[in-house]
Formats: C-alpha cells, sequence, structure tokens
C-alpha cells in the first residue's frame, strides 16, 4: 500500500510540475503590455470627454487568458469629476474587456480591442445632495404650497332633521 501511495504521490508531483511549466499560451509580457495599453486607452478617454475631471487612479487592473488568442482584461478605475454648479463627485467604474489576437511575430504580438463592458458605475458625491418627500425637490428651493381642495356644504332641506 505504501508503495502505492508513493507512486500517486510522485505522479501528482511530476504532474504538477509540468502544468506549472509549460509553455503558456499568452506570455506574462503580453498581458502586462495589454494592461499598460489599456490604462493608455482609459486615461485618454477620461481627459478628453471629462476635461474637469482629475486624480484617475486605477484600482484594479488584470488580465486572463480565455483561449490562446483570446484575453480577458477586467478593471477598476476612480475619478473625481466636478460638475458646472461646483460640487464634485468620486466616479467609480468596473469594466471589462475582451481582445481577440490579429498577428503574432516573434518581436510583437498584435491585438484588437473587440468588446467593452461597463459592468458597474458608482458615483459618491462629497457634499450629498438633499432631497425632502414633497415631489423630490431640492432643499433650499421654494416648495409650492399644497393646493386645498375645494369643498362645498351641502344644504339642508328644510323637510330633512
Amino acid at each position: 500500500m505504501k508503495v502505492v501511495s508513493v507512486l500517486i504521490f510522485a505522479v501528482a508531483l511530476v504532474g504538477s510540475w509540468v502544468a506549472v511549466h509549460a509553455k503558456k499560451p499568452v506570455s506574462e509580457s503580453v498581458h502586462i503590455g495589454i494592461q499598460n495599453d489599456l490604462r493608455n486607452i482609459i486615461t485618454e478617454y477620461v481627459q478628453k470627454n471629462l476635461p474637469e475631471s482629475k486624480n484617475l487612479r486605477f484600482e484594479k487592473m488584470w488580465t486572463e487568458t480565455i483561449k490562446k488568442d483570446r484575453v480577458k482584461a477586467n478593471f477598476v478605475y476612480t475619478f473625481e469629476d466636478t460638475s458646472q454648479a461646483g460640487n464634485s463627485a468620486l466616479v467609480e467604474i468596473h469594466g471589462s474587456a475582451l481582445l481577440n489576437k490579429v498577428e503574432e511575430t516573434p518581436e510583437m504580438a498584435t491585438w484588437s480591442f473587440d468588446q467593452l463592458q461597463i459592468l458597474d458605475n458608482k458615483v459618491e458625491f462629497s457634499e450629498p445632495i438633499q432631497i425632502t418627500a414633497e415631489a423630490g425637490a431640492l432643499e433650499g428651493s421654494k416648495p409650492e404650497a399644497p393646493k386645498q381642495p375645494e369643498t362645498t356644504t351641502p344644504e339642508k332641506s328644510e323637510g330633512q332633521h
């Protein structure tokens, strides 16, 4: 029985070593390059479309191999956005992108950015907006006085008591 246990252990040890040291379909340097390029694309997009935003920060960024020619990049980034009224808010965006390998040479791999999906968008106001129960009017604005319904009193006829 000990011999069988030792053989099973040896097979598991060799199998895990082969799995760890097997050639990866997408190298670590390609993953790093995809992450850096995606950071640059998102940074340029935010700066171009939201010029008042500041403090862009990538909270998380990771890539995973789906197939030998497909990679999924996941990201979470935040930035401060200032409205025209001067109020600022922290915006947090979660998303992912699918990239497909177009071409590969010994020097470089070219990937196409085929799909972008925003999974979650969270906004945290630095100064909370206060609302009232009166039809969602902003506090500080003058609420309208509620209209009183018109009531009429029925006239009593002489025969009724």
